[in-house]
C-alpha cells in the first residue's frame, strides 16, 4: 500500500485508482450529486478523495478533485462542490471519477518508476486529468528503471494505471 509517510513516496499496484464510469452529475450548488457504476463506496466514506476526469460535454468545467459529503446509495455520490459559480444544471457531464492517492498539491523533486516486464505502461494525472507522467517500457529484456527528475507541483495524484508489478517512487519537497 502508499507509504507518504517518508520520502520518497512509495505506490504499488494496489494503490491504483479504482474508476468508476458516471452516467450524470448533477450540481446542486454546495454539492455535486454523482450517478455511476457500482462505486464500492460506504456510508463512512465520508471525506474520501475523488478526481473527476474526462467530463462530456466538454466545458462544463466539472474536473477536478472533490471531497465525498455522503454516500446515498450503491450508485450515487454527495461530493462538495468547490466550485459553486457553475450554472446549477437538471442532468450533467458523463466521464469516470476516480480514487485519489494524494489530493493536496505535491513538490515533486523526481519520479522513477521501476517496470518489471515487457510493454508496460504507467500512467499518472493529477485531479483534473491532467497528464504528469506516461512512459511505457521498451518490448525488449532491458527493464532499466525511468526516472523523471524536475522540481514541478502536481495538483494532487491520481495513479491511473500502474502494472501489477513494479513500483513508482516520488521524492517531495
Amino acid at each position: 500500500m502508499a507509504q507518504i509517510s517518508a520520502n520518497p513516496w512509495s505506490f504499488l499496484n494496489a494503490d491504483q485508482a479504482s474508476s468508476f464510469a458516471l452516467t450524470s452529475i448533477v450540481n446542486q450548488g454546495e454539492s455535486l450529486l454523482v450517478t455511476s457504476a457500482a462505486h464500492g463506496f460506504t456510508v463512512g466514506s465520508q471525506g474520501q478523495a475523488v478526481s473527476i476526469q474526462g467530463t462530456l460535454p466538454l466545458g462544463l468545467g466539472y474536473n477536478g478533485g472533490y471531497r465525498v459529503i455522503t454516500v446515498p446509495s450503491a450508485t450515487t455520490v454527495l461530493l462538495q462542490n468547490q466550485m459553486k459559480n457553475r450554472g446549477l444544471a437538471n442532468s450533467g457531464a458523463v466521464g469516470n471519477m476516480l480514487t485519489v492517492a494524494y489530493m493536496d498539491m505535491i513538490r515533486a523533486e523526481q519520479i522513477l518508476w521501476q517496470p518489471t516486464a515487457a510493454a508496460q505502461t504507467l500512467l499518472l494525472t493529477d485531479v483534473m486529468g491532467d497528464i504528469v507522467w506516461n512512459p511505457t517500457s521498451q518490448a525488449t529484456a532491458d527493464f532499466a528503471p525511468f526516472t523523471y527528475g524536475k522540481v514541478f507541483w502536481i495538483r494532487g495524484l491520481v495513479i491511473n494505471a500502474l502494472p501489477a508489478t513494479g513500483y513508482v517512487q516520488i521524492t517531495v519537497n
